[in-house]
């Protein structure tokens, strides 16, 4: 009897793992870039936005140990920021000088830029089901160049604003409506973040085919039976490996995380409407609003548990990696 349950449990075990053929995705390099950026992004909105909507995310700077603490967390996350731009757009750009594209299909060429919009029209019509076929897309299709994209533009921008904030210059100091420009900026770039945080979540991570975490950005593979619903013209240049894979098990409740993420990036647009300036103190919620509180405060706990995740996603593909 207890041999049988024991060879039972060895065949369920093994059903859990195929050996499938993966695709060589991202390289150590740019999973370093996502877990880097990321998470100090991340944080660096959990610790910003409660310095802006106060009334609404007091709890987090009370949890995290005052006011000075919380700024001296915002600050060293802008450090960590920066080096990463700093660090892996150099790399970036001496690997894209000595080994070429390899198997990239993203160029700078005003052609690749048209057939991006021609793309984004043609999934945009096959979402609402005006046409029979999605664009082929290559190894990164046109959301995700978008993503490439914008990711390091307004990091740069809040890098360069957040730094003349810390240490403004004397014509800075000397104007304080300067200051407020640039402050303006600053929060404005970290709201649109919110909603573009929201929106990759949901696509990439808060799915039924992927939730609770896709598991590509971390351990830098891909299925080949995925990549060829996902990016067929990628496949022929891709690099294949025979490696075992964890069988995936269809999660529907990723409807529902979905649905409730949509739900607060609608409230939280609510809230961007609230603003109203307030002096050289800039943008702010003047009035009382439980669908503000709500909003802010869901924001919060998802980028928590978006760094809950991270980490998840870091440790269980180091740990399939040593095994």
């Amino acid at each position: 009897m207890e041999v049988r349950q024991d060879v039972q449990a060895r065949t369920a075990a093994s059903r859990r793992w195929e050996a499938l053929t993966q695709l060589l995705r991202f390289s150590p390099a740019q999973r370093a870039a996502h877990f880097l950026v990321s998470l100090s992004g991340m944080l660096l909105l959990i610790t910003g936005l409660p310095i802006t909507f106060s009334d609404q995310l007091r709890w987090v700077i009370d949890l995290m140990g005052g006011s000075v603490v919380t700024m001296l967390i915002h600050r060293m996350c802008g450090l960590i920021l920066a080096f990463s731009l700093a660090f892996f757009g150099t790399y970036f750009l001496l690997e894209r000088i000595t080994e070429g594209r390899r198997d990239s299909n993203l160029t700078f060429t005003l052609g690749f830029f048209i057939q991006l919009g021609k793309d984004m029209a043609q999934d945009m019509l096959w979402t609402f089901g005006l046409v029979k076929e999605r664009p082929v897309s290559g190894k990164y299709d046109w959301v995700m160049v978008a993503d490439i994209m914008s990711v390091p533009t307004f990091c740069l921008v809040e890098v360069i604003t957040g730094a003349i904030m810390w240490f403004p210059f004397p014509l800075l100091q000397a104007n304080p409506g300067l200051f407020f420009v640039f402050r303006v900026i600053h929060v404005a770039v970290a709201i649109f973040a919110i909603f573009f945080v929201f929106a990759h979540a949901t696509i990439l991570h808060f799915t039924p085919g992927n939730f609770p975490i896709n598991m590509g950005i971390f351990s830098g593979l891909i299925p080949k039976h995925k990549a060829e619903g996902e990016f067929p013209a990628w496949i022929p240049v891709a690099k294949k490996l025979e490696v075992p894979e964890e069988h995936y098990t269809f999660h529907p409740i990723g409807y529902v995380v979905g649905a409730i993420a949509c739900g607060i990036m609608g409230l939280t647009a609510y809230v961007v409407y609230l603003l109203r300036e307030e002096g050289l103190a800039g943008f702010r919620l003047l009035q009382e609003s439980g669908a503000a509180f709500v909003a802010l405060n869901g924001v919060i706990l998802v980028f928590i548990v978006y760094v809950i995740l991270t980490f998840y996603g870091i440790s269980k593909a180091l740990s399939k990696s040593r095994a």
